[in-house]
């Protein structure tokens, strides 16, 4: 389908396995041989691949690290001609703003070990690949997706969640992701986009969704306020709304 040679990292699970179901070419996980891939080269690079533990301590943190911020720098010395990152609207701080990608985010704003570490590896992308294309994502929803409270919600009968009721989230699709990178590649988008949806939603809307009785905890997330606008303008279907993409998912995922 594609003359390119795609490398797509984190392959085995999540967006990686859907994405590289439907590129195919190398997957990379860590028993991949680095050294052979490095003197082959590829066209696109797809970085998935992402350490997601929750609990970081001196114990773990080296790992954690080279998982994550290390691993990013090894495939920026893999030639290539096409570098895509899966990042996250985390990156920005928590302020009340509405968040575009031209801003220039304060480090020290930025809360939490995973926010920093994806900031780390936009900023090594940035500064050692010439064609590079950082897609800031929202919450993930797909069939291979990780196991979040919407997902919860949905699957079980009394749903128990840290989270609370008043938690904000913002949903998108694993299928436009795809059709956004499609469209990059046969473009060759360059730059940064918030892949989002046009509107957040709340857990209690969910679970009033759903008809679920939630027993919800204490701690509040808000994704914040994210412009999709550059986006959007080159895959309308991200105009869609967080409820629409949930209701999508739940009548054709699970």
């Amino acid at each position: 389908m594609y003359s390119q040679k795609f490398l797509i990292t984190g392959h085995k699970s999540g967006l990686g396995r859907y994405l590289y179901e439907y590129f195919g070419g190398a997957g990379f996980d860590r028993s991949s041989k680095f050294e052979h891939i490095l003197s082959e080269g590829v066209d696109v690079i797809i970085h998935c691949a992402f350490n997601s533990a929750k609990e970081i301590t001196s114990n773990n943190l080296y790992q954690y690290l080279s998982d994550n911020v290390f691993l990013t720098k090894k495939l920026t010395k893999i030639p290539h001609q096409k570098f895509i990152y899966i990042s996250s609207v985390d990156v920005y701080p928590k302020n009340g703003r509405k968040h575009s990608e031209d801003e220039v985010i304060n480090v020290n704003k930025i809360s939490g070990t995973y926010a920093i570490t994806k900031l780390m590896s936009e900023s090594l992308i940035q500064n050692n690949c010439s064609n590079f294309l950082i897609l800031r994502c929202t919450a993930l929803l797909g069939r291979d997706a990780r196991a979040n409270s919407l997902i919860k919600i949905i699957k079980e009968k009394s749903p128990a969640l840290t989270l609370s009721a008043d938690s904000e989230f913002n949903y998108i699709s694993h299928k436009d992701i795809l059709e956004f990178i499609k469209l990059a590649v046969e473009h060759n988008l360059e730059g940064i986009y918030n892949i989002a949806s046009s509107n957040n939603i709340r857990l209690l809307e969910i679970s009033e969704l759903f008809g679920k009785k939630v027993d919800f905890g204490t701690y509040t997330y808000n994704v914040g306020d994210i412009d999709n606008k550059k986006a959007s303008q080159i895959l309308p279907s991200l105009k869609k709304i967080s409820r629409e993409v949930i209701k999508e998912f739940s009548g054709s995922a699970l």
